[in-house]
């Protein structure tokens, strides 16, 4: 049901609305949400680079991870594409 429509209906004057606008307010700025991936990016690869680095003195039984270290691999990925995100989508950039 409309909320203009209920409240003619019950007596009631005109809904009241609040809104609050974000850039009105001095110093409020928006974040893009690819910021916080970019951060979320970077905390998972350094976790799983350091755990690849930890894997290399102690190799798991699988071949596919004691040959080519996925671990090392994709934690380098994440790290250097969240660093990235981080860099160009900051909040210190325009």
């Amino acid at each position: 049901m409309d909320p203009e429509t209920r409240n003619q209906r019950e007596g009631g004057g005109p809904p009241h609305l609040v809104a609050i606008d974000i850039e009105e307010h001095p110093g409020g700025r928006m974040l893009p949400v690819w910021f916080f991936v970019g951060i979320i990016f970077l905390i998972y690869g350094v976790i799983i680079l350091i755990t690849g680095l930890l894997e290399i003195h102690h190799p798991p039984a699988t071949v596919m991870a004691a040959e080519l270290h996925p671990t090392i691999w994709w934690g380098a990925i994440l790290t250097a594409l969240g660093g990235f995100y981080v860099f160009y989508f900051g909040p210190w950039r325009n």
